[in-house]
């Protein structure tokens, strides 16, 4: 019968194992990343004809940010809503009189975005939030509503390569000729991270 011997491993020995420290891992590379984002027509197959004009795409935006930093690219318009807040009819002492109140409603959109590289060519890890607030008319209502939405994801994007994050709209079937394909035409969002 063959016996078979274990060594036990001494507890100063593996206590002294485990307290070595582990390295760290790398930061990432101190280099500034410029992020660009853009909104583009999808391009189809179809051939589309419009009396109406093109709505205007999202202006092309450029922010630089450190590597592992965050950035904010906002759009956003307030609009300014006054209201009747009370009326005085007049009186033996005092005369008529209307007080109006103002308020500023927010509406449109924040990016919020995290680019992560580790260097060379390796992907950036893009960490993205986007808000969006807008607001909705309520006839026969006092106030117009203002809603509110988030949305985060994350996404790897080729260093210096477009990619496309969001797509909105529908595009017309192949072969198929309508007035709605004009303003359903698919939108993409992309963004694009370069080192510099």
């Amino acid at each position: 019968m063959a016996a078979t011997m274990r060594r036990a491993i001494p507890s100063f020995l593996l206590s002294a194992l485990l307290a070595v420290p582990l390295p760290a891992p790398a930061a990432p590379p101190a280099r500034d990343l410029l992020v660009e984002v853009r909104q583009v027509e999808e391009p189809g197959g179809g051939y589309v004809v419009s009396t109406r004009p093109q709505a205007a795409l999202l202006p092309p935006q450029q922010v630089q940010v450190l590597n592992g930093s965050e950035a904010r690219i906002r759009y956003a318009q307030a609009i300014p809503l006054q209201w009747v807040q009370s009326v005085q009819a007049p009186g033996p002492l005092a005369g008529a009189g209307v007080q109006q109140g103002l308020i500023w409603l927010q509406a449109g959109q924040s990016l919020v975005l995290r680019p992560r590289w580790p260097g060379g060519q390796a992907a950036v890890t893009l960490e993205i939030e986007v808000q969006t607030a807008a607001v909705q008319a309520r006839p026969g209502a006092g106030l117009p509503s203002q809603q509110r939405s988030e949305l985060a994801t994350t996404v790897q994007a080729p260093l210096g390569q477009w990619v496309t994050i969001a797509r909105s709209g529908q595009a017309a079937p192949k072969g198929t000729y309508s007035s709605a394909a004009a303003t359903e035409r698919p939108r993409l969002l992309q963004l694009r991270v370069t080192a510099l």
